[in-house]
């Protein structure tokens, strides 16, 4: 009975979730003017003006290169946090955890109004660089804490035996410890991408009027417009989302990413 009411639980969650979904991809086919559900017929010409719009694909663009970058600098920095936090002698270990956890505990609207205060100070002209130092700043700590995640599941033998092999630390590092923890970096990447893809409230304050991110066109667009086309443009970028999160899960596995690679 129990074991009955929990699926039930969760079959709910999930239709929950997923409800506004279909909304938002069943009104991107609508032939109405105005975002309607159900849809009123059938037409693709929302994805057609979708793509016949230069500004967006533009910005498309931009969200993508400053996601790979954002997640590549995360990772050159969180990869190596994670690894040095892992080390119970370290001084100060808790206090470096919660440093590094901060920007998940502070309000993105906090984070961009100081960093725009910074840029004005040093008279930062450079919207992408910016964008990018915010970027990361925002999305290192879910690097840190999914790969510190797998490396505490990671059996400690394996660095022993490496060692009383002659193996300095940081052959260790690059031969066993990285190798094992792969699963666990690559989901860090896939999450800290999507986060950065989806950044509204910081790109907001720290964009350039030559360089915009596909969140921000959207948002400034709603301001003018609601119409089928916004619809379609989310409709994408979930179909999107949800491929990349399958292929990780094929290659991978986003469970063995998130767990750990060491079992």
């Amino acid at each position: 009975m129990f074991a009955r009411l929990l699926a039930l639980a969760a079959s709910g969650v999930v239709v929950f979730l997923l409800l506004p979904l279909v909304v938002i991809i069943g009104a991107s086919f609508t032939t109405t003017a105005y975002v309607a559900f159900p849809p009123q017929g059938f037409t693709l010409r929302w994805y057609e003006a979708l793509l016949g719009r230069a500004d967006f694909l533009a910005a498309l663009r931009t969200s993508v290169v400053l996601g790979v970058l954002a997640a590549a600098s995360a990772a050159a920095i969180g990869i190596p946090a994670a690894i040095g936090l892992r080390h119970a002698g370290l001084p100060g270990r808790a206090l470096l955890h919660g440093i590094a956890m901060a920007p998940l505990t502070l309000p993105s609207i906090v984070t961009a109004v100081a960093l725009l205060q910074f840029y004005y100070a040093i008279d930062l002209d450079a919207p992408l660089g910016g964008l990018l130092i915010g970027h990361t700043l925002i999305v290192v700590p879910y690097c840190i804490r999914t790969v510190g995640a797998a490396l505490e599941r990671l059996d400690p033998a394996l660095m022993e035996a490496a060692e009383s092999l002659g193996a300095g630390p940081w052959r260790i590092h690059l031969r066993v410890t990285l190798p094992a923890v792969y699963p666990a970096i690559l989901a860090a990447l896939a999450f800290m991408f999507v986060t950065s893809f989806d950044q509204v409230t910081l790109s907001v304050f720290l964009a350039g009027p030559d360089v915009v991110p596909l969140p921000v066109r959207l948002y400034t667009y709603i301001e003018f417009a609601i119409d089928p086309m916004l619809a379609a443009a989310s409709a994408a970028l979930i179909v999107l989302a949800m491929l990349a999160v399958v292929l990780c899960q094929w290659l991978l596995g986003l469970d063995r990413g998130l767990l750990g690679g060491a079992e």
